[in-house]
């Protein structure tokens, strides 16, 4: 069984099993490289708002 849970944040979560694996453990990612997921997200999204025409930087005068 699971669990859903309102009005908590990422940083409330210690340990998460998905299908039997640890996907997080001590309030860690377990077999993630994060800082290349996060420029593979970077990259998605400079992609997505050039495509769309959107100004990237919202708050550049």
């Amino acid at each position: 069984p699971g669990a859903v849970v309102t009005l908590m944040e990422r940083n409330n979560v210690d340990t998460v099993f998905v299908a039997g694996q640890v996907k997080k453990w001590g309030g860690q990612l377990v077999g993630y490289d994060v800082e290349r997921l996060r420029q593979d997200l970077e990259a998605s999204r400079d992609y997505l708002f050039e495509a769309a025409g959107v100004e990237h930087d919202l708050f550049r005068q």
